[in-house]
């Protein structure tokens, strides 16, 4: 239901801190705000998508009817879009099944992990694999057999390959980080690649208990299977265009697919929702800007980023004057200038200007990886991250089963819906600080100061 924008103004003038509102500008920060907390349109629009299309992974039938749903819900509020269509190597889940014969046989709950494909029945015994250093492995003892790999440890395709032209290695168990008898769904690797070796996630508990046995002298005996398989698949990317008076341009953007265990309500269904309410908040009472604003939804980010990718190989990046990704954005208690020391000032300035809302956090300037800001920064466009967590009992069922709309916060979502409005707001009229692209020596600097040069390179950098 949509508060109209005279009666939203109306509240928000009564809101302290905005009673003396006078100026333009002032009055429009005042309506972002008061609609975004008054009305919170992307709760409802997250509802709707997670209760009738369920997940959204890349390739699926869910992720085509969500983003035709909400494309529908913003052309009806006027609002410009576009399709940006490109091919990405696929994923398609079949029937994952590992089960421990011995002792047993008990069914181990499990799942196959990206560009896993379809492969004979595997039955071998188990090896605990504890860390990357493989100099610890002997040969003889990981021959023809499947490893179990210490909790949260993650290989590179490499990695897989070394493990089977090396150790002999038929399979891989990866144990969950979190208990609660919960999976992590993950991807191979960030290339679209057949992984060397079938790899699946099981639980801290089951995995536990596995490596527990073998440290007691027991012989293990697992059967590994799956009839998932890669292929390629065409996906698109959502563009929503608010053009502005300068040629500079201002990308909003965050991850549209999800996994499909649950709903993808955390990761990143808030994100879905966030950029939705800023394209109709905007449309209300911003819908010209000094710069251009691109609320972008990109596609198959859990696979490798693939969506942002397209969208930093498609476009004229010196025009893209800063980026902002909106990634799992649960309660914001910081920003983030990703290692761009202009953007710390402007964004002092911009937290100073929260008033009650100012961040008791100082702005954080520390470069990370692996999100959709990733293909941005590594062509030297400044990028924008929050910090901003989710309560731990609700993001431990990130990629899991329980990543489900029940575990969103009302309050929350329009609180820090509110933020991004505000600062995609001031980025799109600054016209005074000095933000600016960083040329390719700079930006490997900037790699290079933050310690992630190796990062890159294996991440597609």
């Amino acid at each position: 239901m949509m508060i109209r924008p005279i009666l939203t103004t109306a509240l928000v003038l009564c809101i302290p801190g905005f009673a003396a509102a006078t100026s333009p500008a002032d009055t429009t920060r005042a309506s972002l705000l008061g609609d975004a907390i008054l009305s919170n349109q992307g709760y409802e629009l997250l509802e709707t998508l997670t209760t009738r299309f369920g997940h959204r992974m890349a390739g699926t039938e869910g992720n085509t009817r969500s983003m035709d749903f909400l494309e529908g819900e913003l052309r009806s509020l006027g609002i410009t879009t576009r399709r940006e269509t490109f091919t990405v190597p696929g994923w398609t889940r079949g029937d994952d099944r590992v089960t421990l014969l011995d002792p047993g046989p008990r069914p181990v709950r499990a799942v196959a992990i990206g560009y896993v494909n379809a492969h004979e029945p595997v039955e071998a015994g188990l090896v605990f694999i504890g860390s990357r250093n493989f100099g610890n492995l002997n040969a003889d003892d990981t021959r023809g057999k499947i490893g179990v790999a210490a909790p949260n440890m993650r290989f590179t395709h490499r990695d897989y390959e070394t493990l089977v032209d090396t150790y002999g290695l038929r399979g891989m168990l990866l144990i969950n980080r979190v208990n609660g008898g919960q999976l992590l769904a993950r991807t191979g690797n960030l290339d679209g690649i057949p992984t060397p070796l079938p790899v699946y996630s099981i639980t801290a508990e089951e995995g536990s208990w596995m490596v527990r046995q073998l440290e007691d002298g027991s012989d293990l005996r697992v059967l590994i299977e799956t009839e998932s398989r890669s292929s390629d698949i065409e996906v698109d990317n959502l563009i929503a265009v608010f053009p502005g008076r300068s040629d500079q341009v201002v990308v909003v953007g965050g991850h549209f697919d999800s996994w499909d265990l649950g709903q993808g309500a955390l990761d990143n269904g808030v994100g879905v929702a966030q950029l939705f309410d800023l394209a109709r908040l905007l449309n209300t009472h911003s819908v010209v800007n000094e710069h251009t604003v691109e609320i972008a939804w990109f596609n198959a980010e859990e696979w490798g980023l693939w969506g942002s990718i397209d969208y930093t190989e498609r476009h004229d990046l010196s025009a893209v004057r800063a980026m902002l990704n909106l990634d799992m954005v649960g309660d914001p208690i910081a920003v983030n200038a990703m290692g761009f020391d202009e953007l710390v000032p402007f964004l002092e300035t911009w937290s100073e200007s929260l008033g009650a809302w100012d961040f008791r956090k100082e702005v954080a300037n520390k470069t990370w990886l692996g999100s959709d800001h990733h293909p941005f920064i590594l062509n030297g466009v400044p990028s924008i991250t929050f910090n901003a967590p989710f309560d731990p009992e609700d993001v431990r069922y990130y990629h899991d089963f329980g990543d489900t709309f029940d575990k969103v916060d009302r309050v929350m979502l329009a609180r820090s819906t509110a933020l991004v409005a505000l600062l995609t707001y001031e980025l799109a009229n600054d016209t005074e600080s000095g933000v600016r692209n960083y040329s390719p020596q700079e930006t490997a600097e900037l790699f290079r100061k933050a310690g992630l040069v190796d990062l890159a390179k294996q991440l597609g950098g």
